[in-house]
């Protein structure tokens, strides 16, 4: 917008622009305000002449002011208008291209999203299932990011709801949001125990307490055989015979538990190992303890209560091994996890369907 040419707006932009202030824009100290006439300049001391000095004066001020105005004016324009147009051309940006802006951030399709939510569902399996086989860090890599994934495409679609209108999709979906957390859990919880002795809890039992029992049975029976053949004599050759056997039947039963324990696939429960052999060795052990000197009855109580404690363990690890919870993270994953994963079939592939 033009402005005049006035000490007024040239005073106005010099302060604007930081510029200092012109010839006639304060009155000099105890002179009064000087007042413009259309045809004649008048002063304290009368009219100017046309070629006066001060005339001159004059007319080299009002010039200055004039270009002053001129060229604030010209500043204020080149400075205003590339502001208007930018502000304009931002507005009319975000107006015209609010929908490229939309779309950048808009989510996938659905079909894209119920693409994206299938693959890392089977993608987590998959890696977790090689986990399992191979106890492989690259495996449990891919299982992670493949649980990210998952749950990334779970939140998207429930994003993407907020315009959904049938009441039975939505039902569906807060049920698979529940599932979905449920698997994650139940992998995780599966994955932990890859590569502990928990995954074994048959093998971990017979590790922690038969193995130890029958180790220390095994150490009773040398030593009361020691004790007794330190103060023997050829006629007790009768009652030191059954200990020497009970040692014997000792070594092969921990012989066979420890080849059946580390055997893979499906082996047959050791002969030795059986009730009717824990009942011939705990029969043994009793009638060694008649015969035996009163100084070691008290290992032999404690030999007789040793291989009792390894038969009823070795109960429960009998039959852990003839089920499928012999590897337990296989077992979870494929009870637990596996059924999961199914369910979240079922709901995509009815939601593909509708769609």
């Amino acid at each position: 917008m033009p402005f005049s040419a006035t000490r007024d707006a040239e005073t106005y932009w010099r302060s604007r622009y930081g510029l200092p202030p012109g010839e006639d824009s304060r009155p000099a100290s105890g002179a009064r305000p000087r007042r413009r006439n259309p045809l004649l300049f008048r002063s304290v001391g009368g009219i100017f002449s046309p070629w006066s000095p001060r005339r001159r004066v004059w007319l080299a001020a009002f010039a200055l002011a004039a270009g002053g105005a001129a060229v604030a004016y010209l500043a204020f324009r080149d400075i205003d208008e590339p502001v208007a147009a930018g502000a304009a051309e931002t507005a009319t940006g975000s107006y015209a291209g609010g929908a490229g802006i939309a779309g950048q951030a808009a989510e996938p399709d659905f079909a894209a999203l119920l693409g994206e939510f299938a693959a890392a569902r089977e993608a987590s399996l998959i890696a977790l299932d090689g986990y399992l086989l191979t106890d492989g860090e690259g495996f449990r890599a891919e299982w992670l990011e493949a649980t990210v994934r998952l749950q990334s495409a779970t939140d998207a679609i429930g994003r993407q709801s907020a315009t959904w209108t049938d009441g039975r999709k939505l039902v569906q979906l807060v049920e698979m949001q529940r599932i979905v957390g449920r698997l994650l859990a139940e992998q995780s919880a599966v994955a932990a125990i890859v590569g502990t002795p928990n995954r074994y809890p048959g093998l971990q039992l017979f590790n922690e307490d038969v193995r130890p029992a029958l180790d220390e049975a095994q150490a009773i029976c040398a030593e009361v055989l020691t004790a007794m053949l330190a103060d023997s004599s050829p006629e007790d050759a009768v009652a030191i015979d059954p200990v020497a056997r009970l040692r014997g039947d000792l070594d092969d039963l921990r012989a066979a538990l420890t080849k059946y324990i580390a055997a893979s696939g499906e082996t047959a429960q050791p002969a030795t190992a059986s009730a009717a052999n824990f009942a011939t060795l705990l029969e043994t052990i009793g009638n060694v303890r008649r015969t035996a000197p009163a100084a070691v009855q008290p290992k032999i109580d404690r030999l007789a209560f040793l291989v009792d404690t390894a038969e009823k363990k070795l109960e429960r690890i009998f039959a852990l091994r003839a089920s499928q919870r012999w590897d337990y993270a296989d077992y979870a994953f494929q009870t637990r996890t596996v059924p999961l994963a199914e369910k979240l079939r079922d709901i995509t592939a009815e939601w593909e369907k509708a769609a």
